[in-house]
């Protein structure tokens, strides 16, 4: 058999494998709905009636000025710590494996 023949064969037993095992998960998909149906949609008959309180909402009138800029400071904060690290391992060169790698390399 040549390299061609032999590379076709092994494509051809990868792609029956493939569509053999999605063919079982479908089986398997169809045996569970079969095993367990979808339940049927209640009626308004026999639906309950579930009583709804209404709440109220209390706006607060006062500004809301020291809460804006908490978390704008909290975002900021967080932005600042993000780009702190943007660079850290770059400038900390390279790690164990790498330099025990250039050693056995020399």
């Amino acid at each position: 058999m040549t390299d061609f023949q032999t590379g076709l064969l092994i494509s051809v037993i990868g792609l029956l494998t493939t569509f053999l095992a999605l063919l079982i998960f479908i089986g398997v998909m169809v045996l569970l709905q079969k095993l367990f149906p979808v339940k049927a949609e209640r009626t308004e008959e026999t639906a309950t009636v579930i009583e709804t309180k209404t709440a109220e909402v209390v706006e607060k009138t006062e500004s809301k000025e020291e809460e804006i800029a908490a978390a704008l400071a909290a975002v900021a904060y967080l932005r600042a710590q993000r780009a702190g690290q943007l660079g850290a391992s770059l400038q900390s060169g390279p790690g164990p494996y790498r330099t025990l790698k250039m050693i056995k390399r020399s």
